[in-house]
């Protein structure tokens, strides 16, 4: 088995370094977040607020995928929806996002936990959160744009859209629906929309691979390539997550995985496309790395559930031990436990080996240990104030 996979040469080409998976980007937080964090992590000084709002408007889904990190808590049917799980309201979702704009928050994703566009009152959201002076991104599975949110995506940063596929037949084994036809038209009608409006959105063609799917990646790039996406992204779907009952065994053939990344790669020309084939965050064989030992990264988000709870993080959504605190029928009270000394016992407490699957914010995790937390009290390692 080849290990020049980790290279992150090797997962973007150095057209594309600065992206939005390159973890260094942590470091433009070094002053405003890490250094604080780690204060705060060792008692003293305030906690900043988070530089994301992830939030779950709902939890729906109108696919049935094996694989989502959401399955043991969505709801398939809508008209079965219990108390705890309604979809939060059109008032409620603008009054968070006026919250959070002065909290200080930057931007808000809204996915997670189901498909975010089984609740209509997200549609007209973003041109909302941009005049808040807050960025927005979407992550969808596609099978419910129109016209009308598309136009409203066109106020976002990034959209990305999970295909999973290069075939109708795999995209069904993937997803349990027929319905890859209809997402690649509607991610056509992204891309027409961006064209015609001259917007700047990053429309994303996403690739979670796993042992059913990963011989069609590079027929998938190669479609992506066709639509007119900027982005194609690839990286392993968490297999291994503490709370998958239904883990499949993982089956891959490396080496051949890593040839069809290098074919996805031989796709791109000028700045018109980009692929990102992101493997850092796991070991050479596709399972879960940990490079950190503490959770001292989660506070650079916050995880909103419409279950009307915050959370620790988003790899630990609706699970009682990591309720940050309420934000029905007012987020006010998470300024409260947000920095106080119950939020840094419950994260001085999570045994990250133990109880965490696929770290989303790993690599952030690893940085601020590194070169925060160990440092503090030291002389400026970083020497930060000199070019």
């Amino acid at each position: 088995m080849r290990d020049d996979w980790k290279s992150k040469g090797d997962e973007w080409s150095d057209k594309s370094k600065y992206n939005s998976f390159n973890s260094y980007k942590g470091l433009t937080w070094y002053n405003s977040h890490y250094v604080p964090i780690a204060r705060w992590f060792k008692g003293e000084g305030e906690l900043p607020p988070p530089i994301e709002l992830s939030l779950d408007p709902g939890h729906l889904c109108n696919f049935q995928c094996p694989h989502c990190n959401a399955q043991r808590y969505l709801v398939i049917n809508p008209d079965e929806v219990p108390e705890d799980k309604k979809l939060m309201t059109r008032e409620h979702l603008r009054n968070l996002i006026d919250f959070m704009a002065e909290w200080g928050v930057r931007g808000v994703c809204m996915g997670g936990g189901g498909e975010p566009l089984m609740n209509r009152a997200v549609w007209d959201l973003p041109s909302y959160i941009a005049s808040k002076g807050m960025k927005s991104s979407f992550a969808t599975n596609g099978a419910l744009i129109n016209e009308e949110i598309s136009r409203e995506m066109m106020h976002c940063r990034w959209v990305g859209v999970s295909v999973d596929a290069g075939s109708s037949e795999t995209f069904e084994k993937i997803h349990g629906v027929d319905q890859f036809d209809r997402v690649i038209e509607n991610l056509k009608m992204l891309v027409r929309m961006r064209n015609e409006t001259g917007s700047k959105v990053d429309i994303a063609f996403k690739f979670l691979i796993n042992p059913q799917n990963w011989h069609e990646v590079y027929d998938a790039c190669k479609l992506a390539k066709e639509i007119g996406v900027r982005d194609f992204h690839a990286r392993p779907v968490d297999l291994e997550r503490k709370d998958f009952e239904a883990a499949m065994k993982l089956n891959y053939d490396i080496d051949a995985i890593q040839d069809l990344f290098k074919k996805c790669h031989e796709l791109e020309e000028g700045n018109d496309f980009r692929v990102f084939t992101v493997m850092h965050k796991y070991n050479p064989d596709f399972r879960v790395k940990h490079s950190f030992k503490n959770c001292v990264s989660s506070s650079l988000m916050i995880q909103c559930c419409a279950d009307g709870h915050f959370y620790v993080c988003a790899d630990h959504r609706l699970e009682d031990r990591f309720k940050l605190g309420g934000h029905h029928p007012t987020p006010l009270s998470i300024k409260e436990f947000w920095g106080s000394y119950k939020h840094r016992e419950l994260l001085k407490s999570i045994c990250v080996d133990g109880e965490c699957g696929r770290c989303t914010y790993g690599e952030f995790a690893r940085q601020i240990e590194e070169m925060a937390v160990d440092e503090v009290g030291d002389d400026d390692p970083m020497c930060v104030d000199f070019p």
